[in-house]
C-alpha cells in the first residue's frame, strides 16, 4: 500500500477546490502542490517519530484509538465542504496532531513550506491543520488493511516513497544540529498526545 498513491486518490478536484477555498488560493494547481508538500512533511516527520520503539509504540496506540481511517469517508468536511462532522473531535483535532507531530519546530517548518509554495504563513498553517487528521486518518486505514503492529508500524512507514526534493531542503534547514533529524529534541512528542 503506497501512501501517496492513496493521498492522491483522495485529491479530487473537489476536495482541491474546497481546500483553495478554506486557505484563500484561487489557483488549484498551486494548491495541490503545497497540498503534496505538506502530506510529505508530515509523512517524513510521522516517519521520524516512529523511529524509535516508543515513538512507534506511541503512534500505534493513537491510530488504535482515534484514527481508524473512517476520516477519509468524508474529507470534505475536513475543509469546511460538508455540514457532517468528520469524525470525533479528537480524531479531527488538526492543531493537536502538529503540536505533536512537529513540537517546537512547527513555526520554522510553516515558515520555510510558506516561502516554498508562495503562500502566506496563516495559509499554510490551515492547511497544515486541516491535512493532519487526513494524513492519520491514512495511516489508521493502513493499520487496520495490512494489519500492522506497533513493531511493524516504523518499518512501513521508511518503506514508503514520498515526494520528497523540495521537502528534503525543508527538513535539512530545520536541522539545526546537523544530525538528520528534525524533531530529535521533542523527546516525548507523541507522548504528550499518544501516550494518555
Amino acid at each position: 500500500m503506497d501512501l501517496m498513491d492513496m493521498f492522491k486518490q483522495q485529491m479530487t478536484n473537489q476536495v482541491v477546490s474546497q481546500m483553495a477555498q478554506k486557505v484563500g488560493l484561487s489557483d488549484t494547481a498551486q494548491t495541490q502542490t503545497a497540498a503534496t508538500t505538506v502530506f510529505s512533511t508530515l509523512m517524513g516527520a510521522i516517519s521520524k517519530n516512529a523511529a524509535t520503539e516508543e515513538g512507534a509504540a506511541n503512534l500505534d496506540k493513537a491510530l488504535e484509538r482515534d484514527h481508524d481511517g473512517g476520516m477519509l469517508d468524508n474529507v470534505m468536511s475536513l475543509f469546511g465542504g460538508s455540514d457532517e462532522p468528520a469524525a470525533s473531535p479528537k480524531a479531527a483535532n488538526g492543531a493537536g496532531i502538529l503540536k505533536h507531530v512537529l513540537g517546537g519546530k512547527q513555526e520554522g517548518i510553516i515558515a520555510a513550506l510558506s516561502q516554498t509554495n508562495n503562500m502566506s504563513p496563516d495559509a499554510t498553517q490551515t492547511l497544515m491543520q486541516s491535512m493532519a487528521p487526513m494524513v492519520m486518518g491514512m495511516l489508521g486505514k493502513a493499520k487496520k488493511e495490512q494489519g500492522l503492529s506497533a513493531s511493524s508500524l516504523g518499518g512501513f512507514l521508511q518503506g514508503q516513497k514520498q515526494e520528497t526534493s523540495q521537502l528534503s531542503g525543508i527538513l535539512s534547514m530545520l536541522d539545526s544540529d546537523g544530525d538528520g533529524s528534525v524533531i530529535d529534541d521533542i523527546g516525548g512528542m507523541l507522548g504528550g498526545m499518544f501516550g494518555k
